[in-house]
Parts: C-alpha cells; structure tokens; sequence
C-alpha cells in the first residue's frame, strides 16, 4: 500500500508539472516547467521515465532529450548484488572491469565491463524493485477516464491499456529482449548495419549481457560531411523497411539512446541498441501495408479500404471516410509515390488529413490497432532523423531495394476478403476508380479560349485555381456551389464526374474529372 501511495504521489506531482508546462506564457517559463518536469520523470522512472522519452522523440532536442541522455544512474554497489544473484555466482569470476554507469534508461541501466579473455561486454542490470513500481503504475494507468476525443470518438482505452501493459511486461523480462535482439540480428540484414551480439548464456530476465558497440549518439552527426549522413540516413531508412515488410518485427522505441553512429571508414556506420520495444506485424498484414502501397503508386484496382481492415483497422469507422480513402492514403503514403528524391518539407500530412477530412480524421484516428501507434511512433522517429540530418531520399527505390520484386509481387498477389458494406449509403473506392486529370475548359462565342489539364488531386484546391473574379461571378450568379463541390469530393473521393458546367455571359466554363 506504501508504494502504491508512494507512486500515486509522484504521479499526480508529475501531473501538475505538465498542466504547468502546458499554460506556460513564454519560451523561458515553459523551459523552466519542462526542466522541472524532467526532474520528476527522471526520478519516477518506470512509465512515467517512457512518457517523457516520447516526449523527447517528438520534440528532438528539447529539455525532455536529458532523459535520454542523463538521466542519472543508480551506484554499483545497489546493481552489483542483482547480477550476482541474477548468475548463480559471483560477477568476478567471469567478468573482470566492471564499470559504474554514467547514464541510465527507464528500466534500467547498462555498465561497460569486459570477460577475462579481453572481449569488452555490456551489461544490462534492471532497476530493483521497478517490476513491482511498473504494476503499480498500470493500475493507476486503469483509473484513467475517457475524455475529450478519446470518448468521442470511441478509442479503445482498454486496447491502449493492454498495448502498454504487454509491451512494459516484454521490457522488464531482458530473456524477451535477448530473443528479439538475436532475431534482428539474423533477419535484418542491412548494408552499414551492426546489431550486437548477445550472450544467452549470461542473461536471466533481469540481466542481459551483449557484445560492446562503439560510437556517437545522434546530435553528434549532424556537422559530419554531406556523404556520410547520407549513407546513415539509407541505412536506417533501409533498416525500417527491412525490419517492417521482411522480417515483421520494427524497432519502436527511436530516441537517441538507442543507436550508435561511426564514420564510413569503420566496419558499420549505425549500431541499433535497446530491444525492448518493437511491434510484430504478421505476414498477411504487412504484405496489406505493402500492396496498399502499391496501389497508391499503380492506381490498381485495390480497395484501400480491404487493406486498412486487414492491418486491423475498424471497418465501422472506417466507412464513415470510406470515398475519401484513396486520397487519405496518397497523403499517407506520398514519399513512396514518387521516382525521385523526396522532399520530406513538401509532407505536410497532418495538414492535409486535417484539410481532408477535417473533424473527421479522429475516424482514422480511432479506427486503428492499438500496436499500430507504436508503428506510426517508428516512422514519425525516423522521418525526424531524417530532417535534422538535413538529407532527402528516394523512398521507393530504397523500398525496391530492401523487400526485392518476389516480395512486392506477393504483395500484389495478395488476396483481401471484400468488405461487404451492402445496406449502407457508402459506395466503394478503388485507386483506378479514380480520376486521373482535372479538365478544364472555357469557351467564349464558341471558339475555345482555355483548355488545360491538371493532375486529379488539384480539384481538392478548386477554388484556389479558380481566378477571383471568376469565383466571385459565379458564386454570384448562383449557379455554383463550390463550397458543396468540394465538400463532396473529400467525403466521396476524386470518382471521374463533372464538377459544373455553366454560361455567364458570352462565356462557357466546364470542369470535369477523367
């Protein structure tokens, strides 16, 4: 009960330290709220030490980065009696040099040390006691209520709540960690790549013992020449797309911590570390992923909405954007959908979900599988890391290379159970369903006067492309809606149609998708 109280207190402290961060009036106040708060996460570690990692991932080089990088560690003396425990027998009689740790992570710490032949080791030591600290904070974590969107929209809270719990209870067990860590290290094979070795042997579900990696952490890189954060950002772009669509296990936990990075004249130039963290996709539903891809780029009869339903997205809510699916998707997917280098400034995604869809992108939102989220934490990751290192890539042929054309070909091959939405007003939506151009034609005194043709997706910006005076006239005029025409659009889709016709004066407008 004393701990249960003890945590519930360091909680609801860690609370109020956020509201503050939240209503801070100016860039120094909000600093000194978030150093504050820090301090309390640091301290709490357990969950409350993930919630601001997170933190750091999404706000790359703010105060909430300390907690990947100094959080301090607890002394030798506390850690030492766990791994001796953990090993049967004294640490001395296999390792020699055991070090003190100079930062520690959220559910535990590592220390440099060396086996008596000479080869240098890392030694993983959980916290004590964080196991018990951990499930205590998930039971607080049950207390929480449904607000705001969450109750909306219909999140499933409790889906989130096991997503949490599972993924915490594989992090405190380092046996899971070792198992998943060997997997990469077999089945994730990139150029540039090292993955440490670990030494079963040695590890218990509270130690974990592995081969030592050498390196600078992420912030490091960013004056390294041109070429070489290059190569660092192929291979982990590559290291994604391997892990997600060929091996199907993805590293979800991209704070700087977790990697390592050398110069090009060394045998690897990235290092991944910390494998507590990942998120499993199954054959069936990564191959979906890959060929909702696809259809994005190939305009192919696929309906995106048999694939979101087969990566586990709800089709209820999925059906209430069903017409706008295709478009959401090319927003989603917009890097892969080009031959050449991808400006990743051009991505402005949650823009133009919110563009979109509106109010109604919480829909997307809600629908998706909770271990989806860990999914999205791991592009979001690495896109940041990609920005800071100021380097654009061609995202396809980078996909080509990693999954080969046997595995994109399974993809297309891939057979999808039709969603059955019979009884609903809700129509299906292909990629080839869709319009391919934008037309539009303008005729005065019957002698044509403006003919041009525009890529499909420029219909959703109408009423940008549409001269002032014109726009003006013809909502004047009555005779248009534009506001209707657009509306219908992103809740139907870019299905070929026209848009309006209609004559003002010695002028005839006509615009039409085909």
């Amino acid at each position: 009960m004393c701990n249960y109280l003890n945590r519930l207190t360091k909680l609801f402290r860690i609370g109020w330290a956020a509201k503050k961060v939240r209503a801070s009036q100016n860039e120094t106040e909000k600093l000194l709220a978030q150093r504050a708060l820090v301090a309390l996460l640091a301290d709490a570690r357990g969950i409350s030490s993930k919630v601001g990692q997170l933190f750091a991932a999404v706000e790359g080089g703010s105060a909430f980065q300390s907690l990947t990088d100094s959080v301090p560690a607890l002394p030798l003396k506390v850690m030492l009696p766990i791994l001796e425990k953990s090993l049967g027998y004294s640490p001395k009689t296999v390792f020699k040099n055991i070090q003190s740790a100079t930062a520690a992570a959220s559910l535990g710490q590592v220390h440099l040390a060396e086996f008596y032949n000479g080869v240098p080791v890392v030694i993983k030591i959980r916290y004590p006691d964080i196991a018990d600290a951990v499930s205590v904070e998930l039971k607080l974590a049950n207390l929480m209520p449904s607000v705001s969107k969450v109750q909306e929209w219909g999140f499933d809270l409790s889906a989130y709540k096991q997503t949490l719990f599972d993924t915490l209870q594989r992090e405190l067990d380092y046996r899971c960690e070792a198992k998943t860590q060997t997997y990469f290290r077999e089945n994730v094979r990139v150029p540039r790549l090292e993955i440490p070795h670990v030494y079963d042997e040695f590890t218990s579900d509270c130690v974990l013992v592995q081969s030592r990696a050498t390196g600078v952490t992420f912030p490091e890189i960013m004056n390294w020449s041109e070429s070489e954060r290059r190569l660092i950002a192929e291979t982990l772009l590559q290291t994604l797309f391997t892990s997600l669509f060929v091996a199907g296990e993805v590293h979800a936990d991209p704070h700087n911590g977790n990697t390592f990075y050398n110069h090009a004249d060394h045998d690897s130039m990235v290092t991944l570390l910390d494998f507590g963290c990942t998120v499993s996709l199954n054959k069936t539903r990564r191959l979906a992923l890959l060929k909702l891809i696809l259809g994005c780029r190939e305009k192919s009869e696929v309906n995106p909405l048999d694939c979101f339903v087969a990566l586990g997205f709800e089709v209820q809510k999925l059906v209430h954007i069903q017409g706008a699916l295709p478009l959401l998707s090319q927003m989603l997917f917009r890097p892969f959908l080009s031959n050449h280098v991808f400006n990743l400034a051009e991505w402005q995604l949650e823009k133009n979900i919110a563009d979109l869809l509106g109010e109604k992108r919480w829909w997307f939102r809600s629908a998706g599988a909770a271990n989806v989220l860990l999914l999205m934490r791991a592009f979001q990751g690495l896109t940041q890391q990609l920005q800071q290192l100021r380097i654009n890539l061609n995202w396809w042929e980078l996909l080509e290379k990693s999954v080969g054309e046997k595995l994109l070909q399974q993809a297309r091959d891939l057979h999808l159970p039709a969603i059955n939405l019979a009884g609903t007003e809700f129509k299906i939506l292909d990629f080839a369903s869709q319009a391919k151009k934008l037309h539009v034609e303008i005729n005065k005194n019957n002698q044509p006067l403006v003919s041009v043709e525009l890529p499909a997706e420029t219909a959703l910006n109408l009423e940008t492309l549409i001269p002032d005076e014109v726009r003006l006239e013809l909502v004047k005029s009555g005779l248009i809606d534009l506001v209707g025409v657009l509306q219908r659009l992103k809740s139907e889709g870019l299905s070929p149609q026209v848009l309006f016709a209609c004559e003002l004066g010695e002028k005839k407008y006509r615009v039409w998708l085909a």
